[in-house]
C-alpha cells in the first residue's frame, strides 16, 4: 500500500503554502528555504517587478543551476568511464 502524502506548510516569499509529498518535512523546508532566497535576490536585483515575472525568473534560474549540474555530472560520468577501460586495458596488458 501506498504511504499517505505528508503535508508541510513552507513559507516563499511571503506566502504560505501547503505543499504534499514523499520526503520528510526538513527536505520541503530546505527547497522551499531556496526558492525563497532565489525569489527574494531576483527581487532585490530587478526592483518592482510583478510577482509573476519573479516566479518565471525563479524557476528559470533554479532550471539552469540543475542543467549544470547535470553537465557537470555527465561530464563526471564520462570521465570515471574513461579511466576505468583505461585501467581494464592497462591491467589486461600486464596479464
Amino acid at each position: 500500500m501506498n504511504n499517505p502524502l505528508e503535508k508541510t506548510k513552507v513559507m516563499i516569499f511571503g506566502k504560505d503554502y501547503e505543499v504534499k509529498g514523499n520526503q520528510d518535512e526538513e527536505y520541503i523546508q530546505k527547497l522551499a528555504k531556496h526558492v525563497d532566497s532565489t525569489m527574494q535576490d531576483i527581487a532585490a536585483k530587478t526592483g518592482s517587478i510583478s510577482f509573476e515575472r519573479i516566479a518565471i525568473l525563479t524557476a528559470l534560474n533554479i532550471a539552469d543551476e540543475m542543467y549544470r549540474e547535470r553537465q557537470r555530472f555527465d561530464e563526471y560520468i564520462q570521465k570515471l568511464e574513461q579511466e576505468l577501460q583505461e585501467a581494464v586495458k592497462s591491467a589486461i596488458t600486464k596479464v
